[in-house]
């Protein structure tokens, strides 16, 4: 199993984004956690979202509200 296609780092996300890895550690993240009700604990290390979950976060057509998975 390759942890790498499953998961995003932070920087990687930022670079992606096009912003600070500041705004995603202190934003993005926290409302990525918050949306999709995942464990901390769960992931690999700190510092890593699900990819999945983080393409789910951006694609405007999903209504995140509604989502209740958890990780």
């Amino acid at each position: 199993m390759e942890i790498k296609a499953k998961f995003i780092t932070y920087q990687e996300l930022a670079n992606a984004l096009g912003c600070s890895y500041q705004q995603v550690a202190q934003v993005h993240s926290k409302r990525i956690i918050e949306a999709f009700h995942i464990d901390k604990k769960r992931l690999p290390k700190a510092g890593m979202l699900p990819l999945d979950l983080v393409e789910k976060y951006f694609d405007l057509s999903i209504d995140i509200q509604a989502n209740e998975k958890t990780i």
